[in-house]
Formats: structure tokens, sequence, C-alpha cells
């Protein structure tokens, strides 16, 4: 069973999935407004801006039923920082690789992110949190899987199109 201290670490890294999650959304819009001339890219990454949205919910809803506060201040400065990037990137002309890197990358994180979350739910035997944050997982996996199966094929459109020359 959930010793205190076991919960209240939950909680934490529960936080930190909670702010990274409201981070991306506001990146995953910006790099979907940019993704115009790759609509396949863009659509994938609409579709992933909403799971982001439910993620975020998912995750909140977990510290709450813990008895957790959300850490909105965290969360909110997490999102600002998150923006400032997004915008940043979109200055240079190749801003959809470096989007498809940063999201790659960001996939990455949330997997690793998760993986813990759910070892450390199993072994307080906190078993809705388990298993919510699994379906989660599934999700980011399958969302990193599609930039490693893409990435090529949306280089090669780019330098077809001399979009990156800008």
């Amino acid at each position: 069973m959930a010793t205190t201290d076991n919960k209240a670490l939950l909680i934490k890294w529960l936080n930190g999935a909670y702010s990274l999650e409201t981070t991306l959304v506001g990146m995953l819009e910006n790099q979907a407004d940019r993704a115009s001339d790759f609509p396949d890219f863009q659509n994938r990454i609409q579709g992933h801006h909403e799971d982001t949205k439910r993620h975020a919910n998912i995750v909140k809803g977990c510290i709450s039923r813990l008895g957790g506060d959300v850490s909105e201040v965290r969360a909110g400065i997490s999102k600002l920082f998150g923006e400032a990037q997004s915008q940043f990137l979109g200055a240079f002309g190749d801003s959809i690789i470096k989007d498809a890197l940063v999201g790659a990358t960001s996939e990455q994180f949330e997997i690793v992110s998760y993986k813990a979350i759910i070892a450390l739910a199993d072994k307080i035997g906190d078993d809705e949190t388990s298993r919510v944050c699994q379906e989660i997982l599934k999700e980011e996996e399958e969302m990193l899987e599609f930039f490693f199966e893409n990435i090529e094929e949306i280089v090669d459109q780019g330098i077809d199109r001399g979009l990156f020359l800008g």
C-alpha cells in the first residue's frame, strides 16, 4: 500500500506530467499552424493537440483523486516557456523540421516520464493512475513512431519545394 511519502512523490511526478502536457498544448497549436504546407503532418499534429489537452485533463484528475493540488502556477510558467520556444522556432525557414525534432524529443521525454509514473503507481497499488497513464503512454509512443516514420518524407517534400531556404 502507498506510504505517504510515495503518494506525495506520485503527486509531484503527476504535476510534472501535467505541466508538460499543458506546455505542449500551445506548442502543438503553433506547430499545426506552421505545417500548412504538409497537410498529413498538420492533421496528425492537430489530432495530437487534442490528445494532449485530454492527457492534461486525465492527469489533473489523477492528482485530484489522490488528494493533491494541481500546480497551476508551475503549469502556467511552463506554458509560457513553451510558447516562447515555439515562437522562436517559427522564425526559421526550416521550422517544420525543428518542430518535428522538438516534437520527437518531447514524446521521448513524456514516454520516460509516464513509465516512471506507472512504475511508482504500480508499486503503491494505485491501479487507476497506472491504467490511465498506460493509455496515455500508448498514444505518446504512437506519436513518436509517427515522427520516426515521417521525418524523411517531410525533409524530401520541403527540399523539393524549396521551403527550407528562407
